[in-house]
C-alpha cells in the first residue's frame, strides 16, 4: 500500500500568519512549527545554504520528508554533483530531487543532458522528479530514459501525463484549480494498479493541502491554536522549580555502537530471542537504530517482519548486564549536576536542578548534553519544565538529541495544541475513552470539568487534569532501589602494568568519596572493573562487616581487588577501570535513624522507553 506525503510548496510566507501561523511566532521558527502539522515541504534550495540544511534537519522531526528543487543554473553534471553533495545535512530526509527542464529545450536537443543528469542523481543516490517544460518530451523516449534511472516525471494540474516511471509519483496542485478532485482520483487509481512506495502531492497553501488529505481520505491536520511554547524565547524570569527529564535516545543499540563503532549509521536492531547470535533466525525487536526505524522497524516487532522491512537489518542480542554498566554511568554523570535525582527505567532519569539552574535553564541542560556526550558517548534528548509530567512531554518533542525548554510562563500555551497522548500514562484506551467525550488535545482536556472528568474516570480524572493544567506538583524522588554510585576512566593506552592500572583506580578514590559524602551515604561494599582490549568485563568486590564512612575504606582494599585479576601476557590488556561502591546507607538524619537502601533494580525484563 503506498504511503502518501501531503504538503505544501514551501513554508516562508508571512500571509499565513493568523491562519497558520501564530501571531506571535518569528519567521526563524516557521519551519518547526510546520514540519508538526505536515510530513512534506517542497523547496528550493541554493547552494550557499549548508548552515541552514543543518538547522532544518535539527528542527524537523524524524518523519519529516523534503522534495528539494535544483537550482535552474544547475545544467551540468558537476555543478549537480557538487550541488547534490551539499544536501548531505538533510540527505535522510529527501524524498526527492526535482531537475527543471527549460521551456526552450526539446527532446532531441536534451536527450543526452537529461539522461547525464539522471545519472548523477543516481550515483549520488537521489530520487529524481523531472519538470518538463516543452512537450516535446512526453512519449515514449524520454519514459525509457526515465525508467532507466528510476526517475518519475513531475505530474501537475498544467501538466498531467498519468505515466509511472519510478516507485513513486509526485504531484503538484497550482492554486486556483478546481479538478483537484479528477487529479487526485487519477492518482489513487494509478497507486492502486502500480506497487509504489510513495506518493507526493504538494499545494501552495495548509488549507488546501488539508483538503487533499480529506480526498485521500487521510486525516486532516490540525493547526488552528497557539504555538508550542519552547520554539518562543521568554524573558521573563523562571519561577517554581526547575526539573529536567533526559532520555537516552535508542539506548539498547547506541550502547552496541560504543563497543562496536562500525555499527553507526547502519540499520541495526537488539533482538531478544533464546538463539545464538550468529544463528538468528526469530524473536522480537527490544530496539533499533534510527536508520532501522526509517525502514519502519519498531519495538516489540516480530523478528521476521522486521527483515521483511530492513532486509540489510544487522542483528545483535539483548546484553542487559552490558547497558546496566553503561546506565550507570550516565546515571553517575547525570548526578552530578542534580540537587535530587530519580532514575525512572534503565535509560531515563528526572533531575531537580532547581538549584542550580533557574538562572539558565537552557544553558544548564546543554551542559548537561555535552557532559553525557563527552564522558559516556552517547546523545540524550531533555525536555525542562517545572513539573516531571511536562518535563517527559518535553524531552519526547524533539529527538533524537533534542533540548526542550518549557517556560513556566508559556505551559499553557506549549500544551494546549498537543494530543493528549503525550502525557505519560495515558494510552491508546484511555485516549479513546476521552475522545468520546470531546477531548482529544491537552488543551480540551485542561479545559474540562475536573468533577464530570473524576466521575468517568476516579482519582486519574483529577490527575490527568492536573498535569493538563500544569499543576502536578509530584517531586523528583530518588528511587532507593537504584542507588550505587560508580566511576569510570578510559586509559590512554592500554596496559597490563598493574602499578598503573593501581594509580589510576586511586585517582578515582577522590570523586566518588566526594559523591559520598555529599549524597550522605554509608556503603558496605567496594568494588573495582576491568575493561578489557576485546571489551569483556571483569569486577571483583569486597564487602565490609559494618558500614564504612570513611575515604581510607575505599582506598585501602583497591591493591587487594586488584590483585584478584589476571595481568599478565596471556591476558588481554585493560582499556578502562572503574570503581563503584554499592548496598549504600542513607542517614535519616530528621529521625536520627539509618535507613538501608536496597541495591540495583533489576531491569531484565524492561524495555528501553525511547520507542
Amino acid at each position: 500500500m503506498t504511503k502518501y506525503f501531503v504538503g505544501c510548496s514551501g513554508w516562508r510566507y508571512g500571509s499565513w500568519v493568523s491562519c497558520f501561523y501564530p501571531n506571535t511566532l518569528g519567521p526563524q521558527d516557521y519551519l518547526a512549527y510546520y514540519s508538526r502539522v505536515f510530513d512534506l515541504v517542497s523547496v528550493s534550495v541554493q547552494a550557499t545554504q549548508s548552515r541552514a540544511l543543518k538547522r532544518w534537519a535539527q528542527e524537523t522531526p524524524d518523519g519529516f520528508r523534503f522534495i528539494v528543487r535544483v537550482p535552474r543554473q544547475t545544467t551540468d553534471c558537476n555543478l549537480l554533483g557538487q550541488f547534490l553533495e551539499g544536501l548531505a545535512a538533510i540527505e535522510e530526509k529527501i524524498l526527492a530531487v526535482v531537475l527543471q527542464v527549460p521551456a526552450t529545450l526539446k527532446l532531441l536537443e536534451g536527450r543526452e543532458w537529461l539522461d547525464k543528469l539522471l545519472g548523477t542523481c543516481v550515483y549520488h543516490g537521489y530520487s529524481a522528479v523531472v519538470e518538463f517544460g516543452n512537450a516535446s518530451w512526453f512519449q515514449d523516449i524520454t519514459y525509457n530514459i526515465l525508467r532507466r534511472h528510476g526517475a518519475a516525471i513531475m505530474w501537475s494540474d498544467r501538466h498531467f501525463d498519468p505515466v509511472v516511471t519510478s516507485d513513486f509519483v509526485c504531484l503538484h496542485l497550482s492554486r486556483g484549480n478546481s479538478n483537484d478532485q479528477a487529479l487526485i482520483d487519477k492518482v489513487k487509481e494509478q497507486a492502486g494498479q502500480e506497487q509504489l512506495e510513495f506518493t507526493a502531492i504538494t499545494v501552495d497553501s495548509p488549507d488546501r493541502a488539508n483538503k487533499v488529505l480529506k480526498m485521500l481520505g487521510l486525516p486532516e491536520r490540525k493547526y488552528a491554536g497557539p504555538l508550542p511554547a519552547p520554539l518562543l524565547p521568554s524573558k521573563e524570569p523562571w519561577t517554581g522549580r526547575v526539573v529536567m527529564c533526559v532520555d537516552l535516545n535508542a539506548f539498547y543499540p547506541s550502547c552496541e555502537e560504543l563497543r562496536e563503532p562500525a555499527l553507526a549509521g547502519k540499520p541495526h536492531a537488539v533482538i531478544m530471542t533464546d538463539q545464538k547470535r550468529d544463528r538468528i533466525t526469530k524473536g522480537v525487536v527490544s530496539s533499533c537504530s534510527y536508520e532501522a526505524r526509517k525502514f519502519g522497524v519498531r519495538s516489540a516487532m516480530p523478528l521476521t517482519r522486521a527483515l521483511a522491512l530492513c532486509p540489510d537489518l544487522v542483528l545483535r542480542l539483548v546484553d542487559i548486564p552490558y547497558y546496566q554498566q553503561v546506565s550507570e554511568k550516565v546515571m553517575g554523570v547525570l548526578e552530578q549536576f542534580a540537587d535530587a535525582l530519580e532514575q525512572a527505567s534503565i535509560d531515563e532519569a528526572f533531575l531537580d536542578c532547581t538549584k542550580s539552574a533557574a538562572a539558565d535553564p537552557y544553558e544548564y541542560a546543554a551542559r548537561i548534553k555535552a557532559a553525557v556526550m563527552e564522558q559516556c558517548g552517547l546523545r540524550v534528548s531533555i525536555g525542562v519544565a517545572p513539573s516531571k509530567s511536562i518535563a517527559k512531554i518535553a524531552s519526547d518533542f524533539k529527538k533524537p538529541d533534542g533540548l526542550t525548554v518549557v517556560h513556566p510562563q508559556q505551559m499553557e500555551k506549549f500544551l494546549a495544541p498537543l494530543e493528549v497522548g503525550r502525557i505519560s500514562g495515558i494510552g491508546p484506551k484511555k485516549q479513546q475513552a476521552l475522545k468520546k467525550v470531546g477531548v482529544e488535545t491537552i488543551g480540551q482536556l485542561a479545559a474540562c470539568d475536573v468533577q464530570k472528568l473524576m466521575e468517568r474516570f476516579g482519582r486519574n480524572g483529577l490527575w490527568m487534569w492536573r498535569v493538563a493544567n500544569g499543576s502536578d506538583d509530584e517531586a523528583v524522588q530518588p528511587r532507593e532501589e537504584h542507588v550505587s554510585l560508580s566511576t569510570e576512566h578510559t586509559l590512554d593506552e592500554f596496559t597490563r602494568d598493574r602499578d598503573r592500572i593501581l594509580v589510576y583506580l586511586s585517582e578515582l578514590v577522590d570523586e566518588i568519596y566526594d559523591r559520598l559524602v555529599r549524597r550522605g551515604y554509608m556503603f558496605r561494599t567496594v568494588g573495582v572493573k576491568l575493561v578489557r582490549s576485546d571489551f569483556t568485563i571483569e569486577t571483583r568486590e569486597m564487602s565490609f562487616t559494618d558500614l564504612q564512612a570513611k575515604r581510607e575504606s575505599i582506598s585501602s582494599v583497591i591493591e587487594q581487588l586488584l590483585g584478584r585479576f589476571s595481568l599478565d601476557d596471556s591476558a588481554p590488556a585493560v582499556r578502562k577501570v572503574g570503581l563503584k561502591v554499592t548496598n549504600l546507607v542513607s542517614i535519616n538524619e530528621e529521625a536520627g535513624q539509618i535507613k538501608m537502601q536496597k541495591t540495583m533494580l533489576d531491569y531484565m525484563s524492561m524495555p528501553p522507553s525511547d520507542i
